[in-house]
């Protein structure tokens, strides 16, 4: 009986010491065959209770693969696999454990980066109020639209000028102008400009008159206000530097005079021009192409005409840091030659601060055929005749500003 004891824990010893070889015979392969890093889970089975009083080291592990591997249970203790797998891994093996709470952990750290990066998206925000989803879209929307705005205008060189001038009492009036000159250089060729002007002159005129007898009367007092003055300009230029001193350039101008009769004009010229100076003091340029321009003028049809432009501009910094500059523009009709005008700016910039300085400044406009103005015909004793006639407009305009102007 003792002999059969005996032989049974014999067989029983033969067989689990062939499943553990076996068993590593095929962890070996599969790590021969498979290179790629594995991460195992090791945890307590779920479907394996663990009973009052007994140790979890002597219960089987389930083991979980990234890799393609199948599951197995590991017939040692807790101390025993984890001082296997420190020598595996010292030893150059690819197994790698990760305890489930540091794995938890590190998916929360990688979610959070993850949300920083996508600035919260829709299936992210699932578990968020819709208010504050809401709130938070529209706060993100500013910020990029805000962001875009600053990125775009971040490289550009700004100057902004600001007028406005009231008088009142026995005379009232208002005039205000606005203007601004962005300019970029991303390289030492290529210029981009971008300018615009706006002008707006207002009067009142006041009419009195008494009612009553020479001992007792009233004063009666009529306002009229009215717009004196109206300009409006918007352009645009592209300059390319071929070589030391010759330059290209492509150029957009729309511009507005009601009082001088030009309702709307736009003009698009292309041409080649010569810098004569450029230096930190002094710099000077001059420009001629050909121009392509449709115009309406008041109480005339819209008219479209190729036509010749020519510019000259310098710039000269003064002592203290004071500069002038002026620029001269001429545009010619080359269908009707007497057709031609020319604008002419003249300003002296005195700095207050590093930002911010006072400018005055003279624009002269003359149009050599301008519109004619529509007036009503009265007869000699001063009655109205129901009849207009057209009589020639002045040929030149004047302005001249006073403003301060803000460098940023």
């Amino acid at each position: 009986m003792l002999i059969e004891k005996t032989k049974l824990a014999i067989i029983l010893t033969l067989v689990v010491a062939l499943a553990v070889v076996g068993q590593s015979a095929g962890y070996a392969r599969v790590e021969r065959e498979s290179p790629v890093r594995g991460v195992v889970e090791i945890s307590p089975g779920a479907e394996l209770p663990v009973p009052a009083g007994r140790a979890v080291s002597e219960f089987m592990m389930p083991g979980h693969w990234s890799r393609p591997f199948f599951p197995f249970f590991l017939p040692l203790s807790w101390q025993q696999f984890l001082e296997r797998l420190s020598r595996e891994q010292s030893a150059g093996n690819a197994l790698e454990v990760t305890p489930l709470a540091a794995r938890n952990q590190q998916e929360i750290q990688a979610e959070t980066k993850e949300l920083k990066k996508e600035d919260f998206p829709a299936e992210k925000l699932a578990g968020i109020p819709a208010e504050k989803q809401e709130a938070t879209g529209q706060e993100q929307s500013s910020a990029e639209k805000k962001k875009r705005l600053i990125d775009w205008l971040d490289p550009w060189k700004k100057t902004l000028e600001l007028s406005y001038v009231v008088t009142g009492g026995n005379t009232l009036s208002s005039s205000f102008s606005f203007g601004t000159n962005l300019t970029r250089s991303p390289n030492e060729k290529d210029t981009y400009t971008m300018r615009t002007f706006l002008l707006r002159s207002h009067s009142t005129t006041i009419t009195r008159r008494a009612v009553g007898t020479e001992e007792n009367y009233t004063v009666e007092e009529e306002r009229t206000q009215r717009l004196s003055a109206e300009n409006y300009l918007l352009s645009g230029q592209y300059d390319h530097r071929l070589s030391g001193r010759l330059t290209t350039n492509l150029a957009f101008v729309w511009d507005r005079n009601k009082f001088s009769g030009v309702l709307s004009r736009a003009l698009w010229t292309a041409g080649a021009g010569l810098v004569m100076a450029d230096s930190a003091r002094t710099r000077m340029r001059t420009q001629a192409g050909l121009s392509f321009t449709i115009r309406k003028y008041s109480q005339q049809p819209v008219k479209t005409f190729l036509g010749f432009r020519y510019t000259l501009s310098w710039e000269q910094k003064l002592f203290d840091n004071a500069s002038f500059a002026t620029a001269f523009i001429f545009d010619d009709n080359l269908t009707r030659l007497s057709d031609w005008r020319y604008e002419w700016n003249f300003n002296v910039a005195a700095p207050l601060n590093k930002k911010l300085s006072l400018k005055t400044g003279v624009r002269i406009l003359r149009n050599n055929k301008p519109p004619d103005l529509n007036v009503p015909l009265f007869t000699p004793g001063g009655e109205q005749t129901g009849a207009t006639v057209l009589i020639p407009r002045g040929k030149v305009d004047t302005f001249f500003t006073t403003s301060l102007v803000l460098n940023f």
